[in-house]
């Protein structure tokens, strides 16, 4: 019997998009071809990340920040465990994972280094970020973002030589890895993310009557329209922008319940936030639901706000499930939502959703209202939307090309 491909994933502190993808990957691989290690920080209970039995659970800590000051510490402990497990590859999942990964490989003559993207640190340098986040945050944040965009591209740069393979989850971080010199198309491989579409897709047509339910079951009322988003919250999800997208609904008489599911260091700004807007409880914060399916059926428009994405998980989740939806113009959301057809100042309408410049809460509420007023064109939207979801972004396709993307660095001389 041949020995298996030991792989291990290494991941920071991560939770949301990224998370998931890590728990469908590590869930997904097949254990009679591949033995897992999974290396997470040990402030999260392993079996949250390996979901399954036969998968090694190894804790290791790497600060979500960039840089830290335990950087250098994270890098010794990695590069020993790797000297201990001696994996034949090492797979780093985001910038920060992907950055101490690769120095502490760099001098091993060892295993081969995959690094998925799954948010683009190079959209930091990116002109219409500032603009568009200048109206409704510290001005001071962008310069900030600005050097550190410059400094991500530096230490990608610097640390292509010693990575084998890229997985980027959209085409817009696939064309930005792919023109970075010692990586090149071919170096770069183009996977999307996945999801369980016999979770998040009912077999069955979505009616009123389901709706209703689900609304009663998260405490709605059942003749208000629901609008929801979820989001870790930080700054670059724009939360804020759709928070004022909501306060230009009710200027113009129409009051959505809006839930958000998520949570993040910016929760209590956002609180804090909305009820200066005068929302009270017509806007609640939900944190983090393990019933996501029963959060989207309950909703009659999804909103992604973000000015940054890689390819939102939520956005994905969403359309699987029948929602309508109006997201930002930003990273792989375009690639999902589609823009065949053409909108006025910057408002799309695809022929899946409807898309709106980042940090625009006027343009956002446009949609939204239209996505509420016009059931019948959003319906349409829909129905093409989770048709094109469910024939390009599964699980069972994102780990098969992970796979094969692990078998054919083992065959590369680089």
């Amino acid at each position: 019997m041949l020995r298996r491909i030991r792989v291990l994933e290494v991941v920071r502190p991560a939770a949301g998009g990224m998370k998931r993808h890590v728990q469908g990957l590590v869930q997904g691989l097949d254990k009679d071809r591949f033995e897992v290690l999974l290396a997470a920080p040990k402030d999260v209970e392993p079996r949250q990340w390996a979901g399954m039995e036969g998968v090694e659970c190894i804790p290791l800590e790497i600060s979500g920040r960039t840089p830290a000051p335990g950087d250098v510490v994270a890098c010794l402990k990695l590069k020993n465990l790797i000297k201990a497990v001696r994996p034949d590859i090492c797979h780093f999942h985001g910038f920060k994972a992907a950055a101490i990964g690769r120095v502490a490989v760099a001098a091993m003559n060892g295993p081969k280094v995959v690094y998925t993207a799954h948010n683009s640190v190079l959209s930091r340098l990116n002109a219409h970020l500032p603009q568009a986040m200048s109206s409704i945050t510290d001005p001071t944040q962008f310069q900030l973002s600005k050097f550190q965009g410059k400094m991500c591209l530096y230490v990608e740069r610097t640390l292509a030589r010693f990575t084998n393979r890229v997985i980027t989850v959209s085409k817009d971080i696939y064309e930005q890895y792919s023109a970075i010199p010692h990586l090149g198309p071919e170096k770069v491989s183009y996977i999307p993310n996945g999801i369980d579409l016999k979770r998040f897709s009912p077999t069955a047509h979505f009616g009123d009557r389901e709706r209703e339910r689900a609304k009663r079951a998260i405490g709605c009322a059942v003749d208000i329209p629901v609008v929801g988003l979820v989001s870790r919250l930080i700054p670059h999800k724009g939360v804020k922008t759709f928070l004022l997208a909501v306060a230009s609904l009710w200027q113009v008489g129409l009051a959505p319940q809006v839930l958000i599911a998520g949570d993040g260091p910016s929760r209590l700004e956002l609180e804090a936030f909305s009820l200066g807007l005068g929302f009270g409880d017509q806007v609640r914060f939900l944190g983090f639901i393990d019933d996501m399916e029963s959060f989207y059926e309950a909703l009659d428009v999804f909103v992604l706000s973000s000015f940054s994405e890689g390819m939102p998980l939520a956005l994905i989740e969403a359309m699987a499930a029948g929602v309508p939806v109006v997201a930002t113009r930003t990273g792989g959301v375009e690639e999902v939502v589609s823009a065949s057809a053409g909108g006025s100042e910057g408002v799309i309408i695809s022929d899946r959703g409807r898309l709106v410049p980042p940090g625009d809460p006027e343009a956002m509420a446009t949609c939204i209202q239209k996505a509420l007023l016009f059931p019948q064109e959003s319906r349409m939207l829909s129905d093409k939307g989770k048709a094109y979801v469910r024939e390009n972004f599964s699980i069972e396709q994102m780990v098969r090309k992970t796979e094969e993307v692990y078998e054919e660095v083992l065959v590369c001389r680089d």
